[in-house]
């Protein structure tokens, strides 16, 4: 049987019944494994799985992907990516839009601002870092993109989802 979510609850099994030195740090990243195998098993199935699941398994996209999500700040084109994927720019943009359901460029503005949220909720950086870290020059480039996709400042924006999580609600369940 190649069922990794086999092995891992054999592995989960074998492990809780040992008395050996490190046995809950061996249960506790098994059982990360475990949910994360789940996660991609439920998802590879499902219907509607979110379309960047579905491109990310697809080997013409994934390069692209993969990179994309590893290097959100690179100054990405189109041609870049056609060319990571072996692709022309037009079979790759064709083909990331039907995966994507959207333009390349568009999904790399969205993966950007998911990282600016998830950045400023962090609050662990001032907005020039968080600028740089989403690929956009200066403050004022990021902050007329992040106005653009969520209709207000990243300040504001970030204030009102604190104050909210505080509150005890997200708002837009972006966030717990």
């Amino acid at each position: 049987m190649d069922d990794p979510i086999h092995w891992v609850v054999t592995l989960l099994s074998r492990e809780m019944l040992l008395a050996e030195p490190g046995k809950q740090t061996v249960l506790d990243r098994l059982l990360d494994v475990l949910v994360v195998l789940g996660l991609r098993a439920g998802l590879t199935r499902s219907e509607t799985a979110p379309p960047w699941f579905r491109a990310a398994a697809d080997p013409r996209l994934a390069p692209a992907l993969e990179a994309v999500h590893a290097s959100a700040a690179k100054p990405w084109t189109v041609e870049d990516l056609a060319r990571l994927c072996n692709m022309s720019r037009a079979t790759f943009a064709r083909v990331s839009h039907q995966a994507l359901g959207q333009a390349p460029m568009q999904y790399l503005a969205d993966w950007r601002m998911t990282l600016a949220r998830d950045l400023l909720l962090a609050q662990e950086a001032p907005i020039d870092e968080i600028a740089a870290q989403t690929g956009y020059s200066t403050v004022y480039a990021f902050a007329t993109a992040f106005r653009r996709h969520h209709g207000e400042p990243p300040r504001r924006w970030q204030q009102r989802k604190l104050a909210a999580v505080a509150a005890g609600s997200a708002g837009d369940g972006i966030h717990p």
